[in-house]
């Protein structure tokens, strides 16, 4: 018994001395700078473009393997690259929707600001694998100018 509680005393104290520990240091290099930078930006501040609706169709093999089959309702054509990252359009690492964002910046090319409205997936299982049919709707706004104010 005595044995058996130093092990287990050596093994908690092992589990402490291992723990992670993150430590962030910011160091200020100018004076003129100031602390902390805001840009608030009301509702009426934006106007509302429009909305368009993307979509992407893929077959999945065995959950290794992904074959396009539509972007945006056209025929996936691996020679013709048409990728967009977008900040404010998140759908998530290596999602097969940021390649049909194109669509959104080409019909709203002056929209300063994006909002994801909904997101689906229509899944049909198949033997081995499965087609995927995913869709996303995106509003697109742009910056009023006239409303917007410098903060002091």
């Amino acid at each position: 018994m005595n044995r058996f509680n130093y092990i287990i005393a050596i093994a908690l104290f092992s589990f402490l001395l291992s723990s992670c520990h993150t430590t962030t240091h910011t160091h200020r290099k100018g004076t003129f700078r100031p602390d902390v930078v805001e840009l608030r930006i009301n509702v009426s501040d934006l106007i509302f473009l429009g909305e368009t609706e993307i979509s992407v169709s893929y077959s999945t093999y065995l959950g290794l393997f992904s074959v396009l089959h539509e972007i945006n309702g056209s025929p996936y054509d691996p020679t013709h690259k048409n990728t967009a990252r977008v900040e404010g359009i998140n759908f998530g690492i290596n999602s097969k929707l940021d390649k049909a964002v194109y669509k959104v910046i080409s019909e709203h090319p002056t929209a300063a600001y994006f909002q994801v409205v909904y997101q689906k997936k229509n899944t049909h299982r198949l033997f081995l694998g499965k087609e995927v049919q995913k869709t996303a709707l995106v509003r697109a706004y742009a910056l009023n100018t006239r409303t917007l104010q410098v903060a002091e």
